[in-house]
Formats: structure tokens, sequence, C-alpha cells
């Protein structure tokens, strides 16, 4: 059998996957590198665009292949389900900015529906109760949503604290996707900040769970080793380092067909354009390099 003949066989047989969708998550400081040709989707924190004197489309004029909305208080580890409000608000969002998916934390920011806001997002404990209640308000998120369409992932957070519990991280994380359904947004980050800080296998921790969601978003974030503390903080801060490129590379391997977006987050000590499109570049390139090997 020639090459061309074999290559058109395995084209037949084995179809091309496709890399995901490539972006930031959007900030004034880089809406200006937007239209660079490496990026196709974007991430809107829902906090950043529901502005009440904001008057206009926060996506403006420009067009993405993938648009996702990241809230950051439907605190779906909470006692009560989120409120109508908040909700609504949320999916007119979404709605005005064709986004396809909406996404929030794995964890509490508040004891309950009319409780005080922390300020920071918690860890639910491990355990069968805090479980039931968790799928619970996802059931609830998703089926709010899913009259429009939107789907919705939840993401591992970052933990400086756990209570105690009778499952692992990884186990309850596990089922509640199983559970739900919900997609996973994984946080690379994330997950390699709690596998320093708490000391467990970040590649095991991505193995054991990948195969219990359907649909997957990935977030890739740099940090800082915080010597005082003796932990390592997800501060958003700095450049990816290279042990979360390599786990990555390995998120992206086990997800195969399952990951739809990648989205680069940066909240402080903003690079300068060239930081950003290198940094976004390799992104894409690892992505390809992965997903869709020559």
């Amino acid at each position: 059998m020639s090459l061309s003949t074999l290559d058109a066989v395995q084209s037949t047989t084995s179809p091309r996957i496709e890399a995901p969708g490539i972006g930031y998550a959007l900030r004034e400081q880089n809406r200006y590198v937007l239209n660079d040709p490496a990026i196709n989707a974007v991430e809107i924190t829902f906090e950043r665009a529901d502005d009440p004197l904001r008057i206009d489309r926060y996506l403006g004029e420009q067009e993405f292949e993938h648009v996702g909305i990241h809230a950051l208080k439907l605190s779906v580890a909470s006692p009560d389900a989120p409120g109508h409000n908040y909700l609504d608000t949320l999916l007119a969002i979404a709605e005005e900015n064709e986004a396809e998916s909406i996404s929030d934390h794995l964890g509490f920011t508040r004891d309950g529906h009319n409780g005080v806001e922390m300020g920071h997002f918690a860890p639910p404990p491990f355990t069968p109760a805090a479980l039931d209640v968790t799928c619970r308000n996802i059931d609830f998120v998703q089926t709010f949503f899913a009259r429009r369409e939107r789907r919705f992932y939840i993401e591992n957070i970052a933990y400086l604290f756990r209570f105690e519990g009778t499952l692992t991280e990884a186990d309850f994380l596990w089922r509640v996707l199983k559970n739900t359904g919900c997609g996973w947004l994984l946080d690379v980050t994330n997950v390699y900040a709690n596998a320093v800080n708490f000391g467990f296998d970040p590649y095991d921790f991505i193995a054991e769970v990948m195969p219990a969601a359907d649909r997957v978003q990935l977030h890739l974030a740099g940090g800082f080793f915080d010597e005082q503390a003796g932990m390592y903080i997800d501060s958003h801060s700095e450049p990816i380092p290279e042990p979360v490129w390599d786990l990555y590379r390995h998120a992206l391997d086990q997800g195969r067909r399952k990951i739809d977006t990648v989205f680069l987050e940066r909240d402080q000590n903003y690079p300068d354009e060239r930081g950003w499109r290198r940094e976004i570049r390799q992104v894409r390139a690892i992505a390809e390099e992965t997903c869709c090997p020559r």
C-alpha cells in the first residue's frame, strides 16, 4: 500500500482531531490583542460585564468562534440554590455576547442565599452530604440554563485549607461530574497549586477525574511560591511556569476530543504586547502539537 493510499485510509477511519478554541479571559489590558490570529475564543468574567453603567455589548464589535461566561458567585456548595436574579442577569450577559457556555467554581462564597459574601472561594467538605447538596444545586443551575441551550461547567478551585472529609478531592469531583453531567472547567494551575501545597500527584488527579467529564474547558495561569506561607499561590500575576506547561500537555492528552476551549488568565503584572502575544501563541502551539499531530 502506498503512503498516499495509507493517508487516505487513515483520514477516513480516524478523523482529525480539531484543536480547541484558544483565547484570553478578557481584561481591558488585553482587549487590544484579541485580534491576534492565535485567538479564536474569549472568556468574559460576569462580574466585569455586569456593569449598570455599561450600555454597549461587552465584546463590542468583535466576534469569536467560542465565547464563555465565567461567574464568581453561584456558590454551588452553599446550602441554598443560587438566586434567580443572579441567574437571570448571568443568562442575559451570555445571550448579549452570544456565549455558548457558563461556568463557576466548585466551592462556596457564602453560607446561604442571603449570607454575607466572604470575598473568596472556600472548598466544600469532601463528604457525601456536601456532595448531595452540591449536585442538587448544579442540577438546578443546569436546568435553568438548559432552557436557553447554554452548557454549564464547574471549575476545580485552588485552596489554602481543607475541611475534614471522607472523600478525596478527585473522588468528590469525579462524582459531581458523573452525577450531574455538567462540564469540567479544568484549571490546570489550580491542580498544580493544590498538588504542591497538599502533596499529591497532579498527573494522577487529572487522569482520575477526566473519564467522568463529557466536555472540558481549561484554565491556565501563573502564580508564585510564597516562601513565608510555604505555599504556592494561584495569583494570575506571573508567566505560566514550566511545570504547568507540562501539566497542560498532559491534560490535553488525557482530554482528547473532549476539550472545547482553553482560556489564559492574567489579572496582575500585565505583560507588554509582545508578552501577551507570545504566551497565547505558545498555548495554541502546544494544543495543536498535542491534539493535531502531523
